[in-house]
């Protein structure tokens, strides 16, 4: 199973940085260079054990030529540009960066650059805090009425949940809006919204596979700043066939 890339939170970026962080587009005089960085966990379980990997992620002001991030143990990362655009860079763990042991916590420094020439780096800091989350156990999962109905348990001190499903080429298909903290089951149809795309929706007889993400944001962070500041994601997963 590939965890690597995060879809949804790279769109929410740039939505709600449109409004937060100023652009310099045009800008005869820009703007001094600013960004949101963001330091996670990530858990899976692989063949009945608990894996982490780590997370890292940066939106900035206006475009980015290169970030690097230095733990607390010293290890250093380099970040990638993301899809979504240069304004944004990335690095999430692949199927082998995952681990059996919890990533060091800590303050991690984030060293940004952007592409204005001679500008100085920018030096931001997040914090990566001890709380985790138990594993998700989906429970099952059942066709009716025409929409895959997804049954988990709950999970606790989880802020938040969210339902993906991905093709056999771990392409994302649908994401579900954010689910509160007490729900357990989720239905949805290919006449729901949450689909990427209008024209790539499930097909009956196509497997595919169905995660449940529970959230843990940061202690403190608040409605407005949380998709900047998450602690934790929790992904159980399960495979399916559309329509049976």
């Amino acid at each position: 199973m590939k965890t690597k890339k995060m879809i949804w939170k790279s769109l929410a970026a740039i939505v709600m940085g449109s409004v937060v962080l100023t652009s310099c587009i045009d800008d005869p005089d820009p703007v001094a260079l600013d960004a949101t960085p963001d330091v996670f966990v990530q858990k899976i379980v692989r063949d009945s054990v608990e894996m982490y990997g780590i997370v890292f992620w940066v939106l900035g002001n206006k475009a980015l030529d290169s970030v690097t991030v230095e733990g607390p143990d010293d290890t250093v990362w380099n970040l990638e540009e993301d899809p979504s655009g240069n304004r944004v860079f990335s690095l999430y763990p692949e199927d082998e960066d995952y681990a059996d042991s919890i990533p060091v916590a800590g303050d991690y420094t984030f060293t940004i650059k952007s592409t204005q020439t001679d500008e100085a780096a920018l030096t931001r800091k997040d914090k990566l805090e001890e709380d985790e989350l138990a594993a998700v156990v989906i429970d099952s999962t059942e066709f009716k009425n025409s929409k895959l109905g997804i049954y988990w348990q709950e999970v606790d001190d989880a802020d938040a949940y969210y339902v993906r499903l991905f093709d056999d080429a771990d392409k994302l298909l649908f994401m579900s809006s954010l689910l509160d903290d007490d729900e357990t089951d989720y239905a949805f149809g290919v006449s729901d919204t949450g689909w990427a795309s209008s024209g790539d929706k499930a097909q009956n007889g196509e497997d595919y596979r169905v995660e449940v993400m529970a959230i843990l944001y940061e202690s403190g962070s608040t409605s407005n700043n949380r998709d900047y500041n998450i602690q934790f994601i929790s992904i159980g997963s399960t495979e399916i066939t559309w329509g049976e």
